[in-house]
């Protein structure tokens, strides 16, 4: 092992030190700490490594959280299993989320104990089709109302109240609803909460509306469509046709799983990504 601040090699006798006692504790005024940045590292890989442990990584089904999407070969894609090509995003917003939907779903659980309460049902699994399993984050029985958590950024809370949730939130609400019909349990309205991850709990902000099941159907209508789409044109043999997917390029493809940023826009998109817009 090399001492973290002049690199040099670290005598055995020093095994289980990471500088030499010499070695000036603290780098010079607007250089990096070796020690820090080294922590710095060793810390980002847990929290990588921990974050692709996430059961959401190695899900075999499509989620709610996919279908609303609209771009069709993005699902396509999905539904195909087709190796991503894009991986190198950064997961902190999504172990952020993830952390405050356990720690939410603790505290509805002991509220909920503590009140003698059977009002709130937490993460409720839902198997909605062949092609579809999901995870609830919320139901209140007293409303009959499916709630899902959601954290944004100051940017996305700003625009949302703005503009009201994108269209695929919504859809993956009713599927919700849809889920729990499946189940039945009856559902008479579907809830978005957003919390800000640099605000306050009073900047929290709900959105919500009546259930319907149509919104449901027609998303799940067009998953079919897209995989008979998928399988009919035989894309896993003859991947080329993958171009022909319809695709609706916008600001997120630098997002998508299958965005290949080396791919010329001319050659289109196969089985090796999509060059996006």
């Amino acid at each position: 092992m090399n001492c973290v601040i002049c690199g040099t090699v670290m005598d055995p006798v020093l095994a289980s030190a990471v500088a030499h006692p010499t070695c000036a504790p603290f780098a010079e005024p607007g250089d990096e700490d070796p020690f820090a940045a080294m922590l710095k590292q060793n810390l980002t890989d847990i929290i990588l490594w921990a974050e692709k442990q996430n059961p959401r990584a190695s899900q075999a089904n499509i989620g709610p959280s996919e279908i609303g999407d609209p771009c069709d070969r993005r699902i396509g894609y999905r539904l195909a299993a087709i190796p991503a090509c894009n991986k190198d995003f950064d997961p902190w917003a999504a172990v952020m989320g993830t952390a405050v939907h356990t720690w939410l779903e603790g505290a509805v659980t002991a509220w909920s104990q503590a009140h003698n309460s059977t009002d709130w049902a937490t993460e409720t699994a839902l198997a909605i089709s062949e092609f579809i399993d999901g995870h609830s984050d919320l139901y209140w029985r007293a409303f009959q109302t499916v709630i899902d958590w959601k954290t944004a950024g100051p940017d996305v809370m700003k625009k949302i109240r703005k503009e009201g949730p994108p269209p695929g939130y919504i859809i993956q609400a009713h599927i919700y609803g849809y889920g729990y019909q499946q189940k039945g349990w009856p559902v008479q309205r579907v809830a978005l909460a957003f919390l800000s991850r640099a605000g306050w709990l009073r900047d929290m902000f709900i959105w919500s509306a009546p259930y319907d099941r149509s919104v449901a159907e027609n998303a799940i209508n067009r998953l079919y469509q897209i995989a008979h789409e998928v399988v009919s044109k035989d894309v896993l043999k003859q991947s080329h046709r993958w171009e022909q997917i319809s695709a609706t390029p916008s600001n997120s493809c630098g997002f998508c799983p299958w965005y290949n940023p080396g791919k010329p826009a001319d050659t289109g998109a196969d089985d090796q990504g999509c060059p996006g817009r």
